[in-house]
């Protein structure tokens, strides 16, 4: 008997163990569910945090960062390449065109602060014969060239010569071109001047610079007189001009002490202008007399109102 109890008992009792753990075991069901449940809860909240912050923080500093970039570079390049073009281009043709028509000379084109006086003078033997103090331009205005060049008296040789106080030629010499002028006296008149004036400027205006004025009268003063004028403009013709300034001249007929002669004869321009005086005084005249005639008139028909009784 001990063995057919034993043999059934062992049989049936591991069928019920592993049936019963198998059973057990559908507990997996409920534990994946939670666990898949909250896994994709979990991640799909940490996906759409995730999103919506990188997207909305990424777009907006891009965008602001783009925009900023866009106006920062090509206000900076645009504005940084027309100011370089702008001083090239502007540098270029003003140092060329003030080289040209002024620089060489004497820096600038403005009056007050580049002119300067110059002393020239041509002796005959012992004895001065020509002498010239002037700031002297040259303007050129034609279709060969446009500019004034300012003479440099540091630069500039004076040479000539006269013959018996009766003629005599004053030349300016400098390296971008020469002034001659050729002066007379006149011994019926008693008067000298300049029958003669020759210009050639090579700097810059090649032969539109150069023009001769050989039938002129100009800087006439009497004998032994110096001549004087605050500016004066020569006209050469062909658009070229010759322009004295601060001038005192003289020609011949110098003391021994070499000094200008004591009586200056001033320029037409220089001179008093006595109309305006003239003719003020002469509407005083006519006023005066209006007034004298109006009066006698007025007397005349006061008498004439009274009759004798």
């Amino acid at each position: 008997f001990d063995k057919p109890i034993t043999t059934p008992h062992a049989t049936t009792h591991a069928p019920t163990n592993t049936t019963t753990t198998h059973a057990t075991t559908h507990a997996p069901t409920n534990t994946t569910t939670p666990a898949h449940t909250n896994t994709t809860t979990t991640h799909t909240t940490t996906t759409t945090n995730t999103t919506t912050h990188a997207p909305t923080n990424t777009t907006t500093t891009h965008t602001t960062t783009t925009t900023n970039t866009t106006t920062h570079a090509p206000t900076n390049t645009t504005t940084t390449h027309a100011t370089t073009t702008t001083n090239t281009t502007t540098h270029a043709p003003t140092n060329t065109t003030t080289t040209h028509a002024t620089t060489t000379p004497l820096p600038g084109p403005t009056k007050s602060t580049t002119l300067t006086l110059g002393n020239y003078n041509i002796s005959e033997g012992s004895l001065l014969c020509i002498v010239l103090k002037a700031a002297i331009q040259i303007h050129v205005n034609n279709s060969k060239g446009n500019g004034t060049f300012i003479v440099q008296p540091s630069m500039t040789t004076s040479y000539g010569q006269c013959q018996n106080d009766k003629t005599g030629k004053l030349g300016l010499f400098f390296n971008e071109g020469v002034i001659v002028l050729n002066f007379v006296k006149n011994e019926t008149t008693k008067t000298v001047y300049a029958n003669s004036v020759a210009v050639n400027l090579t700097y810059a205006f090649t032969s539109g610079g150069s023009n001769v004025n050989g039938s002129t009268q100009v800087f006439t003063m009497s004998a032994s007189h110096s001549y004087s004028c605050k500016s004066e403009m020569v006209y050469m013709g062909n658009g070229v001009n010759l322009e004295f300034s601060q001038e005192r001249l003289q020609a011949f007929d110098f003391g021994k002490d070499g000094q200008f002669g004591q009586v200056i004869d001033l320029c037409k321009a220089d001179q008093p202008n006595y109309s305006v005086a003239i003719a003020v005084g002469i509407v005083l005249i006519v006023l005066i007399v209006i007034v004298v005639i109006a009066y006698i008139i007025s007397r005349r028909k006061r008498t004439d109102g009274y009759q004798t009784l």
